[in-house]
């Protein structure tokens, strides 16, 4: 699934715990620990929380008939209002994690600010504040939470927006990161009169369905991502992930320092485990970057640390992990708190109903509630085909199936893939996508890091004139986004500086095509 990376430039509360936004979190501790803080975000002034009243439902009169507040920031401190002819709203869409504050996309906001127009973020529904028939979660709103909600949520505030600040010309940016990226080309698509164009980062709409050939492309480029910082540290994985599963339940939970005993069942205990193994190599490999300062380096050599294959090896590797992160699995007070005494599992799994850290998202999905939330959103729309072969990648063999995916999401929400998990792929148009044939869309730069896993589900050429792809052979996950650092690679920088063009560009035709619509409707 894809990372979102969110620093918030202020909060007002603690996020929730995250899916793998902590991969970020964690890559900047062991910067700030090892190799010096990394560059701070620009200043900005203060931005209060305000809430937008919203439909339960959208496209029903009748069904679920209620109203919810969500969550939005507005940074409108350079505004020049509505006459300013370079007048715009950049719009990013919330993605799977509770938002404390406003994204900090440097290239978003300074696009903004540059031209004297505004910023606006929206929490997404379910995630956070932001629940409709609140504050519980389950079967009586759970089918509330869709893409398609979402989006209409989103809808509404860029119309709230226009009217507020009398601007029904300005120009719409939508752009985002990883899931919010896929969000942004998606409202494009489908809102094309509400959202000019979009910058869709690490968005691995390919990943969305299956169908597309690329189910075990993503750990490929775990390891080889792997494989690039330290040589020796896929044969390392292998041999130690060998041993794991020829060992009993009750070495593994001595060696590896368990709080609680291993289940001896499989499926519960074993599986688990090598789940947890595999989302941690996902975020650490979303997080590498820049590659001077690579979480990537110093796991690696934890684990190398160690005797080749022995069960000490995997928990050197585990261990560490929880030395400089919270919000999965055990959780530190503080910085300074001492490490925990034992490794617990079971605070890595997601909540409800059979909640397990092996969830529908192989990637992996968290822990808590927003693990359960998402877990029901990769269950129904956002089907992600992930597997491993132990051939291009450096974990065990194990095949993704609609059958799999099916039953799990049976057990968990009584719900199933919606269109044998083509849902998106349908109504998306994105056969036609991969084909190479435009679709509905248009005006999209599609960037893509390819260190980054999720790069194996992107957009990586061309599409026509204003489908824009833009690789990085540096880049880890929507590194575009990132505040600009001091080891920023020269294939990054020039990324952003495309990117801003490009945009540019675009926001110029838009405002005419805008202000001529205007002049007709007046």
């Amino acid at each position: 699934r894809g990372l979102e990376l969110h620093l918030p430039t202020t909060s007002h509360r603690v996020a929730a715990p995250l899916k793998m936004a902590t991969a970020i979190v964690w890559a900047a501790a062991v910067a700030a620990t090892s190799l010096g803080p990394p560059a701070p975000p620009p200043p900005s002034p203060p931005l209060a929380p305000h809430y937008l009243k919203q439909p339960c439902n959208h496209f029903n009169a009748v069904a679920w008939n209620c109203t919810f507040q969500q969550l939005y920031y507005i940074d409108d401190h350079a505004w020049k209002g509505p006459e300013n002819p370079d007048a715009m709203i950049t719009f990013i869409p919330g993605g799977e994690a509770a938002m404390g504050g406003m994204y900090n996309y440097e290239i978003l906001r300074d696009l903004a600010t540059s031209r004297g127009g505004i910023v606006i973020n929206m929490e997404h529904r379910f995630y956070g504040d932001s629940i409709p028939m609140g504050p519980e979660v389950g079967p009586h709103n759970m089918g509330l939470l869709s893409i398609e909600q979402a989006m209409a949520d989103y809808a509404n505030l860029i119309a709230d927006t226009r009217t507020k600040y009398k601007c029904p010309h300005c120009p719409v940016v939508a752009g985002g990161g990883s899931y919010s990226g896929k969000l942004a080309a998606y409202m494009r698509l489908k809102y094309p009169t509400i959202v000019d164009m979009a910058l869709a980062a690490s968005a691995p709409v390919f990943l969305d369905s299956p169908g597309f050939g690329v189910e075990y492309d993503y750990y490929a480029i775990v390891t080889d991502a792997t494989r690039k910082l330290s040589p020796k540290c896929p044969e390392a994985v292998r041999a130690a992930i060998a041993t794991l599963l020829a060992s009993d339940s009750i070495t593994i939970t001595q060696e590896l320092n368990l709080c609680e005993p291993l289940d001896t069942e499989y499926v519960y205990g074993k599986l688990e485990l090598l789940q947890r193994i595999m989302n941690q190599f996902a975020d650490t490999a979303m997080g590498n970057y820049p590659p001077t300062r690579s979480p990537i380096t110093t796991e690696c050599n934890n684990l190398l640390s160690a005797p080749l294959g022995s069960l000490k090896s995997l928990s050197l590797f585990l261990d560490d992990r929880y030395k400089f992160t919270a919000g999965v699995g055990l959780e530190r007070p503080s910085e300074t708190a001492p490490p925990p005494p034992c490794y617990n599992l079971s605070s890595a799994r997601a909540a409800g109903k059979h909640g397990r850290v092996v969830c529908s998202d192989w990637s992996g999905c968290g822990a808590g509630l927003n693990a359960e939330i998402w877990d029901y959103q990769a269950c129904t729309e956002v089907i992600q085909p992930l597997g491993s072969n132990n051939v291009t990648d450096m974990f065990w063999k194990r095949e993704w199936t609609l059958e799999w995916q099916t039953e799990h999401c049976f057990s968990r929400f009584d719900a199933k893939p919606l269109r044998d998990g083509r849902w998106l792929a349908h109504t998306m148009g994105l056969d036609e996508l991969r084909a190479g044939r435009p679709g509905g869309f248009s005006r999209v730069i599609w960037s893509n890091g390819l260190q980054d896993p999720w790069s194996a589900g992107g957009v990586k050429e061309d599409i026509g004139d204003s489908l824009i792809a833009i690789t990085m052979e540096n880049g880890a996950h929507h590194v575009d986004l990132r505040p600009s650092d001091p080891d920023d690679t020269e294939d990054v920088i020039a990324a952003r500086q495309r990117e801003r063009e490009i945009l540019t560009h675009w926001l110029t035709e838009a405002a005419y095509e805008r202000r001529d619509l205007n002049r007709v409707q007046t």
